[in-house]
Order: C-alpha cells, then sequence, then structure tokens
C-alpha cells in the first residue's frame, strides 16, 4: 500500500519532462508539455502550444484530465 502517501503533492516520479501537464499561475491557467524541473526552486517550465515558456511552481502544477476523449 505505498502507492498512497500522505503527501499534499503529485507523486515526483508520475510527472517527468515531456509530459502534458497544467499550471495555475495568479488564477491563470496555462497548459504545456515539461520542458524543465527546478527542484532546488521548486519549479517547473512548461511550453504551451504557441511556443511561449511559462516557469510557476511545481506545486500548483496538476493533470490535465484526458477522459473525455
Amino acid at each position: 500500500d505505498s502507492d498512497e502517501e500522505d503527501d499534499d503533492d503529485y507523486d515526483d516520479d508520475d510527472i517527468d519532462i515531456g509530459d502534458w501537464v497544467g499550471l495555475d499561475i495568479d488564477g491563470e491557467e496555462f497548459f504545456g508539455e515539461i520542458v524543465e524541473f527546478d527542484d532546488d526552486e521548486g519549479t517547473v517550465t512548461i511550453e504551451t502550444e504557441d511556443g511561449e515558456e511559462v516557469t510557476g511552481d511545481q506545486d500548483d502544477m496538476f493533470l490535465e484530465d484526458e477522459d473525455d476523449e
């Protein structure tokens, strides 16, 4: 039962560079592909569909629900 940890954060092993995630920055949601993690700073950088790089806190990223396909 080690799959379920009492962790407020996401499981690091499940999300990696190249994954598609959402990032909530000041109430605005951005979606893109992860291009960089900075574990020292606790940030993640994603590249949106229009090529813009957006950096935010790792705590503010979330997985997009793809169940609707």
